[in-house]
């Protein structure tokens, strides 16, 4: 039986890193960018659909919300870029993916213990993908890095303000924990990689992943969103 001393534990190691490295690189953008744009989707309804449900709304009400949640953002950013017409008009696969993500929130129901907590991890899920999202059609609209960066932030929290407005929820953004700014952090992080060379497909699952940690972070142990006021005392 032949035993493998360290020079060959070291070459297998550093083969499985060269290895690693070249699939990161060799990631097609595209199936990338298709991939996170349906799970971000997915989740973001799946977000919607739970805070209609914990409201008592009907089917019709409960697929809405999803959908709002899951397009708003975007729409929102496409709006601010003047991309017309804006993006899931040309992509009516969304509505199905948003539907998919209600009737699975809707069917999960008997087995989640809470719904603000599945709501919320599904959000910060949304919010990871979404930041780097928002970045990217920035950029390919030949917006300036800055707004780029801005945009990923508009395109991942503006779904949830919109599903917490209509239903009346304070909204997640306005909350202390770290919220937008995880979003700007990761988008950041995304357009920084770009700038060095990063194979975009790569750099924006790194940057997902990264907005992730963040946000799930914040929620886990609490984290606020840093602050600079003072007491009011007896101002009015």
């Amino acid at each position: 039986m032949c035993k493998c001393g360290r020079g060959d534990k070291s070459r297998h190691l550093l083969f499985q890193a060269l290895l690693n490295r070249r699939i990161l690189f060799a990631m097609n953008p595209i199936e990338v960018f298709s991939v996170l744009n349906a799970l971000g989707l997915f989740v973001f309804a799946v977000s919607g659909a739970l805070t209609a449900l914990r409201n008592d709304m009907d089917l019709f009400g409960v697929a809405l919300i999803a959908f709002v949640t899951g397009v708003g953002g975007g729409t929102i950013r496409d709006v601010l870029l003047g991309s017309f017409p804006v993006w899931w008009i040309a992509a009516p696969s969304a509505v199905w993916i948003c539907l998919a993500g209600a009737i699975v929130a809707t069917a999960a129901q008997p087995f989640i213990d809470s719904r603000l907590k599945a709501l919320i991890w599904a959000d910060a899920m949304g919010l990871s993908v979404f930041a780097i999202l928002g970045a990217q059609a920035a950029l390919a609209a030949d917006a300036p890095v800055l707004i780029a960066i801005f945009m990923g932030a508009v395109t991942a929290t503006f779904g949830g303000i919109v599903r917490d407005v209509l239903l009346n929820e304070p909204p997640l953004i306005l909350k202390q924990e770290i919220y937008a700014t995880a979003a700007l952090i990761g988008a950041g992080v995304y357009v920084g990689l770009l700038e060095v060379g990063a194979p975009s497909g790569a750099a924006a699952i790194f940057a997902a992943f990264s907005t992730f940690a963040i946000r799930g972070a914040a929620i886990l142990f609490q984290i606020p969103s840093p602050k600079f006021t003072r007491p009011r005392k007896n101002e009015l």
